[in-house]
């Protein structure tokens, strides 16, 4: 992103400076039968138009100091926990690449687009680990409807001993968060975690895969910041 925005900048300044340039190619020679005083004229103008280029070039650096100052402002941060240890990561406000919502993005961590209405957040170690997020319109979808389709898809992957709920104490929920649902699987050596919830707009449903890298935490805290 920071790449495209420093191309645009400088596509931009270049743009700036070839149309003072034509401008002033482009200013009319003095008529040889003018008085002194009309010769000078465009000289003035000249001026003129150098001062309108120095302001020109302030509102562009200005444009880019704040194009810059943007992203910093955006920064947090998430602490969570991996194998029985406390880890601190820096997130970004990231926007999904096809769906109407933005997340607090963690380094180390990649989200791209799935498939229509589904995105994945992998984790740059180990693509394995990831998290698929769907998000609902409400205009779009009815809640009970997506709990049972949420409901029975977990009860097709559970073993016998069927799945139990996670445990969400340790997090401090948005006030915004409502109709939260949590399903827990043990499946194949992985753990895969389900969250369904609702926000004033829309519902979000989260789906963790984890191994025993143990980045759910982190995920979780991830997807819990969509908006």
């Amino acid at each position: 992103m920071k790449k495209y925005l420093l191309i645009f900048s400088i596509l931009t300044a270049l743009f700036l400076a070839a149309c003072s340039t034509e401008s002033q190619t482009e200013e009319p020679i003095p008529n040889e039968d003018s008085n002194d005083t009309t010769t000078e004229e465009p000289n003035n103008e000249e001026e003129l138009g150098e001062d309108n280029a120095v302001e020109e070039d302030k509102e562009e650096n200005t444009d880019e100091t704040t194009t810059e100052e943007n992203p910093t402002n955006d920064v947090h941060s998430i602490t969570y926990k991996s194998n029985n240890q406390e880890v601190k990561g820096s997130t970004i406000i990231t926007k999904s690449p096809q769906q109407d919502y933005h997340i607090n993005l963690m380094d180390g961590f990649t989200l791209t687009a799935e498939e229509p209405g589904r995105d994945v957040v992998m984790a740059d170690i180990n693509p394995d680990v990831s998290m698929r997020i769907e998000a609902f319109p409400k205009a779009d979808a009815v809640f009970e409807e997506l709990l049972t389709n949420t409901s029975d898809t977990v009860d097709a992957i559970a073993s016998e001993e069927g799945y139990s709920e996670y445990d969400l104490a340790s997090i401090q929920l948005d006030e915004q968060i409502t109709n939260m649902h949590t399903f827990y699987v043990e499946y194949e050596g992985e753990t895969v975690i389900t969250l369904l919830y609702e926000r004033p707009d829309k519902f979000i449903r989260l789906t963790i895969f984890d191994n025993d890298i143990d980045l759910k935490d982190a995920l979780v805290q991830m997807g819990l910041t969509i908006e």
